[in-house]
């Protein structure tokens, strides 16, 4: 984590500054050899800074519990937890078949290359990411996940404007309702925010029976709302310098998208910008408080996996108000 200078940092609209890289890329922006996109503007000043922001005193936990979807969505396999007794007063446990994205998690810079360039974040190759080398490893996050939160409780927005919401099919929050959100909050966003977007579909999830949530969890069954996917969206992000966007819907984007649509706000966000995606966030709790007192900021301490080379892994974040 270091200081930068912002001010030398380009316009989404001046990408990419590599003569090899993509349109709308921010690959060497931050060096060739950059691990942390856009956790970067993640800085010891912006640590300090949210610490001001710390006044309750309140701590709410961002991860949803290991296990929490039955059955895990996507067709991911299930984790299975065993305690061993080591003696007559001691165990052990273990977590077989842990998938790292089973439930909340970031998507680190590994996750997702860009079909068609056929590259990840900053240049780097297929196999470069499942070799030894680890260049885009969620390690290299294990120690840079601080900084001031932000959250827009979208759905909470909606709900006062009288519109009805249901979380649990396709549908968008536009940029233009993410700004209208943020103006209603008085919260402006400042560079190197955290950015949490409540969409509400973890706790309408929440709310569906067990047969509900069997039907919901294959791939192809699968819905949820989102974020807008547009060019508009991904220049507002890096923009404003948001260092990373967590939601509490299973893509951050509107599901399904087109896996083949280069417009995907997975491909514009973490091959291209470098920008950490977070999914199944618990936002409830949070949105709820941060309504009571009027506050939607916060510090957000995470740490990720210290796993060399790992692909995502759970967000172990809390925000503390």
């Amino acid at each position: 984590m270091k200081n930068i200078d912002l001010n030398s940092i380009p316009s989404f609209d001046e990408l990419p500054v590599r003569k090899d890289a993509p349109a709308e890329s921010s690959w060497g922006v931050f060096g060739d050899e950059d691990a942390l996109g856009c956790l970067n503007f993640l800085t010891p000043a912006g640590v300090v800074d949210a610490a001001q922001l710390v006044r309750s005193g309140k701590v709410f936990r961002l991860d949803a519990k290991i296990g929490f979807a039955k059955p895990p969505l996507f067709g991911r396999a299930a984790v299975v937890h065993t305690v061993s007794p080591l003696g007559p007063t001691a165990n052990d446990d273990l977590l077989d078949r842990f998938n790292t994205q089973e439930g909340s998690q970031w998507d680190g810079l590994g996750h997702v290359g860009h079909f068609r360039h056929e590259r990840f974040y900053n240049g780097v190759t297929a196999g470069e990411t499942r070799t030894g080398n680890a260049k885009l490893g969620i390690h290299h996050w294990a120690d840079k996940f601080v900084g001031r939160g932000v959250l827009i409780d979208a759905f909470g927005f909606r709900k006062k404007q009288g519109r009805a919401v249901n979380a649990l099919a396709k549908d968008v929050y536009t940029l233009e309702e993410l700004e209208g959100a943020l103006k209603a909050q008085g919260t402006t966003l400042k560079p190197g925010a955290i950015l949490l977007v409540r969409t509400g579909w973890m706790e309408s999830y929440d709310t569906l029976s067990a047969d509900g949530k069997a039907a919901l969890a294959p791939m192809d069954k699968l819905s949820s709302m989102g974020i807008e996917a547009s060019r508009e969206m991904a220049a507002w992000l890096w923009n404003h310098r948001v260092a990373a966007i967590g939601t509490d819907c299973p893509a951050v984007e509107a599901f399904p998208f087109n896996f083949m649509d280069e417009g995907a706000l997975h491909y514009r966000a973490l091959p291209l910008l470098g920008l950490p995606l977070g999914e199944l966030f618990v936002l409830a709790p949070l949105a709820e408080d941060c309504a009571g007192d009027g506050r939607y900021e916060f510090m957000v301490v995470s740490a990720p996996l210290n796993l060399e080379g790992g692909i995502a892994s759970p967000p172990n974040a809390v925000a503390i108000k």
